[in-house]
């Protein structure tokens, strides 16, 4: 199961193992193909079945998708040490609000915008 957290907001990877976990939280399995070959669940709950694993995989690819923004500007930001250095010598020359960095930074926000809608 994988989780990506991002601010104050974690979402799902989605995958099968993410679908068992937010369905059904605690469980232990075992999953060949499309069938549990082991199912234990504290709560005792059954196992999902293939159809509610489909539709919660489908829903956290929708969250994931909204946030592909934040994946990509996270790829295209410069490495810290490098904003840091630009940084310096923006403050130095004066250029604060129209220097490398700004500017580097503006450029990977316009290419990769936030969605103006809510998460769903």
């Amino acid at each position: 199961m994988a989780f990506r957290k991002f601010r104050d907001i974690e979402y799902p990877v989605p995958g099968t193992d993410t679908a068992i976990e937010v369905l059904r939280p605690g469980a232990r399995y075992q999953l060949v193909g499309t069938q549990f070959t082991r199912w234990e669940d504290p709560e005792r709950r059954e196992p999902p079945t293939w159809s509610e694993l489909l539709t919660e995989i489908h829903r956290q690819k929708e969250v994931y998708d909204f946030y592909e923004w934040e994946r990509n500007r996270e790829q295209q930001y410069p490495d810290w040490k490098d904003q840091l250095d630009m940084l310096y010598h923006d403050i130095k020359s004066g250029k604060i609000n129209n220097g490398d960095w700004i500017n580097t930074i503006e450029l990977v926000k316009s290419r990769n915008p936030k969605p103006n809608n809510q998460a769903p």
